[in-house]
């Protein structure tokens, strides 16, 4: 019997709280008082509920009540770990780029962290065209007015959010775009840009095929990073978009690359 007791108690709390979060999506900021009148209970038995759904990362609290926190989206938390690496210099490098950018241009974006803040800097372009197999650039440009994008499909990969495989490398083939900017996990002086899977480098390889101009974008620390696949050779490179934290033993070898390289800075 007690433990029926205990059940139905935690039914109603679980009940309450439910009631709770509805209201303050709804209302998206509350206060103690109108939840009071809305949920029937004392003042104190809401501030109980907010400090224990506020533990939960369900709402924030404010000083008189509580503020709704949207969920991150899939984007967020599955990168969100990946950006904080470098965030500032992913944040220049992601600028730099997108001023290479002009409105009315056909652009090819590639998947991983760098490149979809390459996306977010490319809000203000439109109008802008976008092929990509990756749903970072999706979610962020996907409801800007003017910027019509092509997803390429394939087999879809969850820890990288994007699309690999035979389809998705033949889809680019019908496609032309003026610029594509590729990510990748290392840059070996002198070979090219290198993918840790066999697949990534072959999507790779496809989207740059189809830019006239291909442009990579890489922090400091993948510069001559260890990878087993070559995905974009160095020759096919146009520009390189790297920060400003390359060591001096390390610049003088990249300037004597055959493609531009761009140090971005603050």
């Amino acid at each position: 019997m007690s433990k029926t007791v205990i059940g139905n108690r935690s039914l109603l709390m679980l009940s309450r709280h439910t009631r709770l979060l509805v209201l303050l999506q709804e209302m998206q900021e509350t206060t103690v008082g109108q939840l009071v009148g809305d949920l029937g209970v004392s003042a104190a038995t809401v501030r109980r509920d907010l400090k224990a759904m506020e533990e939960k990362g369900l709402l924030a609290r404010t000083p008189g009540g509580a503020r709704y926190l949207s969920p991150a989206s899939l984007v967020s938390r599955t990168f969100e770990e990946k950006r904080s690496r470098m965030r500032a210099e992913k944040e220049q490098i992601a600028c730099a780029a997108g001023a290479l950018v002009e409105p009315g241009m056909v652009v090819a974006l590639d998947s991983g962290t760098t490149v979809w803040r390459v996306a977010a800097a490319l809000r203000d372009m439109a109008p802008l065209t976008v092929l990509t197999a990756a749903l970072a650039p999706v979610e962020e440009l996907g409801a800007v007015e003017g910027i019509g994008i092509h997803l390429v499909g394939g087999r879809f990969r969850g820890r990288n959010l994007d699309f690999v495989g035979s389809a998705t490398v033949a889809a680019f083939d019908r496609f032309s775009a003026d610029l594509a900017i590729i990510g990748g996990d290392g840059l070996r002086l002198g070979r090219g840009v290198y993918s840790t899977d066999e697949e990534g480098a072959e999507v790779v390889s496809a989207l740059a095929g189809c830019a006239r101009r291909r442009v990579v974008v890489m922090d400091h620390t993948k510069l001559d990073a260890r990878a087993p696949w070559l995905a974009l050779p160095f020759e096919s490179i146009d520009v390189l978009i790297t920060d400003d934290g390359v060591g001096k033993e390390t610049l003088p070898h990249l300037e004597a690359e055959p493609y531009e390289v761009i140090l971005a800075t603050k």
